[in-house]
């Protein structure tokens, strides 16, 4: 049940992005200063912002940037963690002792201090959120593809096929990738939450696009020196990420309790 009302609540949230710059007709990037911070009425349903932009206009854009990086994030480092976490679980010894070296690593190093850290050297971007979220997210889905390669590789109809001399790419396509899927896809849609917190993080701390392209971290961002005269301009996007975060976190809840049973 919650991970229905989970899915529902996320396909409203992705239909509100995509949908809503084409029904209000607003560019979220065009300023017009002559209608800054109006109030919320029938022309802009949540008013405009400090530089006369629709904002709920510019929230839909907003999230639709922050869900595009967010889900290319993920896919990256699943990619990644269960290429790496299944090579190791067929074979073992060295590669098994290497994957757990670079998996405590890159545990033992800090993201978001990683990332400032390049945005002192690369110029903020996406490509510096990348740079600085991939090479550490992939460690939760390889270690979880480790583990369930190791334990399918030893059943009994696996090691009979790879008896009689069954390839590799066999070996993966139809015995271990369906039994490593399910827990790669439990574990990657919990990391698309976590992705999709740090990279709003990054840009509300100044590393991600720059103006007028934003995320809902940037809009945060742009609004903290008017909280106290229009704390919408903060609350909209803030509210969007929680229940854009809520809608995913049931998702992967109710994922790994049916991958309990």
């Amino acid at each position: 049940m919650r991970g229905r009302a989970g899915a529902a609540l996320f396909v409203l949230v992705v239909l509100f992005c995509l949908l809503t710059p084409m029904l209000t007709g607003y560019d979220p990037s065009r300023p017009d200063l002559g209608r800054a911070l109006l109030p919320p009425g029938p022309g802009h349903w949540l008013g405009t912002d400090q530089l006369g932009r629709d904002l709920l206009t510019r929230t839909a854009t907003a999230g639709r940037t922050s869900l595009l990086v967010a889900f290319a994030i993920t896919a990256v480092t699943t990619a990644l963690g269960t290429i790496a976490g299944t090579a190791a679980g067929l074979a073992g010894g060295l590669s098994d002792r290497l994957l757990r070296l670079a998996a405590t690593v890159a545990l033992a190093l800090p993201g978001l201090t990683l990332a400032l850290a390049l945005a002192g050297v690369l110029r903020p971007g996406y490509l510096t959120v990348l740079i600085a979220l991939v090479p550490l997210g992939w460690v939760s889905c390889g270690l979880v593809a480790h583990t369930a390669t190791r334990q399918v590789a030893s059943a009994d109809h696996v090691v009979a096929v790879r008896a009689i001399g069954a390839s590799p790419f066999y070996l993966l396509r139809r015995t271990i990738g369906p039994y490593v899927a399910g827990p790669v896809l439990t574990v990657a849609t919990a990391d698309l939450a976590r992705t999709l917190i740090a990279v709003t993080s990054l840009s509300f701390l100044g590393i991600g696009l720059p103006p007028p392209d934003t995320d809902w971290g940037g809009m945060v961002s742009e609004a903290t020196p008017l909280l106290v005269a229009a704390p919408r301009l903060a609350v909209v996007p803030a509210v969007a990420l929680a229940v854009t975060g809520l809608a995913v976190a049931l998702v992967a809840d109710a994922r790994r309790e049916l991958s309990a049973l």
